[in-house]
């Protein structure tokens, strides 16, 4: 079957940044004389009925769990984990210091909130920027 006669469906489409205009012009049954001219009006409506609006697709916004995961879901989050469990294990076995066993999986929790925290609070920022840009690029 030749690549005029597939179906529009099921002929594949290559991406439309990888085209020239005219391959453009051609594969949107257009005329020769689109880039002068422009579209009509019917025509303009009928291709947004068909293709829809020229715009981005939005992605979907994490949660804040999804965020806190996403920070504590590494390999150094869990060794400082592990360390802290076995600190405490430590003081409930009463090996060693008790009490210093406990500050130490205090300050090791302390450092994986902080981390945490800062880390959603950068997150925060860098997408309310990309937001900004993004306002200014579709105004």
């Amino acid at each position: 079957m030749s690549k005029e006669a597939q179906p529009e469906e099921s002929r594949p489409v290559p991406p439309w940044h990888c085209m020239t205009k005219e391959e453009v012009i051609k594969e949107m049954k257009l005329g020769e004389d689109i880039r002068r001219t422009g579209l009509t009006s019917a025509q303009a409506a009928e291709r947004l009925e068909k293709f829809g609006e020229n715009k981005l697709t939005e992605q979907e916004k994490e949660t804040l769990l999804q965020k806190i995961w996403n920070q504590v879901n590494n390999v150094l989050v869990g060794i400082l984990v592990f360390v802290a469990i076995i600190s405490a294990a430590s003081a409930i076995a009463k090996i060693g210091n008790p009490v210093q066993n406990w500050i130490q999986v205090g300050i090791i929790f302390g450092v994986i909130i902080i981390n945490t925290a800062i880390g959603i609070i950068q997150e925060g920022s860098a997408e309310q920027a990309a937001e900004a840009l993004k306002a200014m690029l579709s105004a």
